[in-house]
């Protein structure tokens, strides 16, 4: 009888796509990590003034090597994310609140297509949404570096797209 349940299981197994459960897979490992990461923020708390002045420091740093090199975009870039940190370092729990949210939307949505769930999809997007977005609730858009922005806007891009492959699966 246990052999009948686990041929039962294999085989419900392999109905799912491979590729959903790479993607998944890929995303149950970036979604640990931010959930890793939120424990430790909030285990550790935001940053001290004396913490942020170092890390200004050494991104000024950052900016004397880049001005030796003459690259003015990176310059401007390195300010803004001295900037956009003193920021979302103000707003420490109300950030760390937001991640931690958005990404239960998350995992619930990866959760619901590796089901087999449509509606998992659309959590998934909303969840994208959210990553991308939940800087400016914190941040000045002025602040915000434009590769920031960029490369957000890819990664969450190409997850969705890729999860998008697998909807003729999902019910």
């Amino acid at each position: 009888m246990e052999e009948g349940y686990q041929i039962e299981e294999i085989k419900g197994d392999e109905k799912r796509p491979q590729f959903l459960k790479v993607v998944s897979i890929l995303s149950f490992i970036s979604l640990g990590f931010t959930f890793l990461g939120n424990i430790s923020q909030l285990i550790s708390g935001p940053a001290s003034k004396e913490d942020m002045l170092n890390q200004k420091v050494e991104m000024t740093k950052s900016i004397t090597q880049l001005e030796q090199m003459d690259a003015e975009y990176w310059i401007e870039s390195v300010r803004k994310l001295i900037a956009m940190s003193e920021s979302l370092n103000n707003s420490f729990y109300a950030v760390t609140f937001l991640t931690f949210i958005s990404a239960l939307i998350g995992l619930f949505g990866v959760l619901k297509m590796w089901k087999g769930s449509k509606i998992g999809f659309h959590f998934y997007i909303i969840y994208s949404l959210i990553s991308v977005g939940q800087v400016y609730l914190f941040v000045s858009p002025q602040v915000v570096p434009t590769f920031v922005v960029i490369w957000n806007i890819l990664i969450s891009g190409v997850f969705v797209f890729m999860y998008s492959r697998n909807l003729k699966w999902m019910k």
